[in-house]
């Protein structure tokens, strides 16, 4: 693999991420038949609000994938780390959130955004791209 196609790969990786976060935010339940967006808004509303502390991992996460796209972008070793680690953090993230419901649109978003992420760890850990990040001081 060619180092330019990694950096697009990292690009549309990033640009996804943005699209579900938008999707998430702004269009929750877009694509969802009427009753099911209503019952989950009333599921919503009889929920506990998240604490501090769900709501600062959350955001610390976000923060560390951006940091580590950097610099897996620059080919930084300590980005693959990162990538790494924090791929993990909100995986176990995820199952302490309660039910989730996805839309279509959601879901397909989700499965693409999966395999980017084992894309890109097979890229920086298996392929001869992986000799190309070096520990920079």
């Amino acid at each position: 693999m060619k180092k330019n196609t990694f950096k697009k790969i990292i690009w549309a990786n990033l640009i996804l991420a943005i699209l579900v976060v938008i999707k998430i935010v702004f269009y929750p339940y877009s694509l969802a038949p009427a009753e099911l967006a209503k019952a989950m808004i009333l599921y919503e509303e009889l929920q506990p609000l998240a604490d501090t502390f769900v709501i600062i991992m959350i955001f610390l996460v976000l923060i560390a994938y951006i940091v580590s796209l950097f610099l897996l972008y620059r080919f930084n070793d300590y980005g693959r780390q990162l990538y790494l680690v924090v791929n993990f953090i909100a995986l176990f993230t995820f199952f302490s959130q309660g039910y989730v419901v996805f839309d279509s649109l959601e879901y397909v978003l989700d499965a693409i955004g999966s395999a980017f992420i084992g894309f890109i760890i097979a890229i920086i850990y298996f392929s001869n791209l992986s000799k190309e990040f070096k520990k920079k001081k």
